[in-house]
């Protein structure tokens, strides 16, 4: 029921906030491996660790981080949309109106998209990391992965306007795209339960995959040193792993 103005505001700091902590944390697991693997740490580290153990320490290591930051954010913008409505007001009725429309369930999902789309694109990041040994080659290899956040993060007006079209209710249960286009939506125009389920499920089920497949080439990718390798050469030690 708020107005288009005040939906846009909202749905812009929930998916930029969303964008940018995935974005940060993912490239924060990308960096720390790459870091390793030049220093050399990374030999030390396999020493006492397998490298399944090192991949998910990294993970949850950060993962954590990255969740208490939005704990604190969903924490924040409940208090702020339960007790300052009128401060809010005096700033500007739009402002006010938006939080107003906020529902609290939506903070919720907020958490649990964060944490999906982080595993998702953490996961990613850490494959190309292991794969790549200077910073020349990485930043080459993340641009398709960036681009599978940002191509959401520029078709926001799309899924404000239309966020119960088909094609909106399609993307958001493509996994690498439920985060955003999820969250878009549901702060937008609650979508039934069923697709809020059943987007968590198809999530959950393709960062499982996702995880076994990064787990297999980063056991031989973290101790690889040289040219980048070539798919086959990646589909090769998949194999062997």
């Amino acid at each position: 029921k708020s107005n288009l103005g005040s939906s846009i505001f909202i749905t812009f700091t929930f998916v930029m906030i969303l964008y940018v902590s995935l974005l940060v944390y993912g490239i924060a697991n990308l960096r720390g491996i790459l870091e390793e693997k030049t220093t050399r740490i990374m030999e030390v580290l396999l020493a006492n660790f397998t490298a399944k153990q090192i991949m998910t320490g990294k993970l949850i290591g950060i993962g954590l981080v990255g969740l208490t930051q939005m704990l604190v954010y969903s924490l924040t913008g409940g208090v702020i949309a339960a007790y300052g409505a009128v401060t809010a007001a005096q700033m500007s009725p739009e402002l006010a109106e938006g939080l107003a429309a906020i529902n609290p369930m939506s903070l919720v999902y907020f958490v649990i998209f964060f944490v999906l789309g982080y595993f998702i694109f953490s996961a990613m990041f850490l494959a190309i990391g292991s794969l790549c040994s200077t910073e020349e080659d990485a930043q080459n290899m993340q641009g398709p992965v960036i681009m599978l956040l940002v191509i959401p993060m520029v078709s926001t007006m799309f899924f404000i306007s239309n966020p119960d079209s088909l094609i909106a209710v399609i993307i958001s249960l493509i996994p690498v795209f439920t985060p955003m286009v999820m969250m878009m939506r549901i702060l937008v125009l609650t979508p039934p339960l069923w697709q809020i389920l059943l987007s968590i499920v198809l999530s959950v089920a393709f960062m499982a995959g996702l995880m076994w497949v990064v787990a297999k080439i980063f056991r031989i990718g973290v101790l690889m040193y040289g040219k980048r390798p070539s798919v086959k050469e990646i589909i090769h030690w998949f194999k062997a792993a």
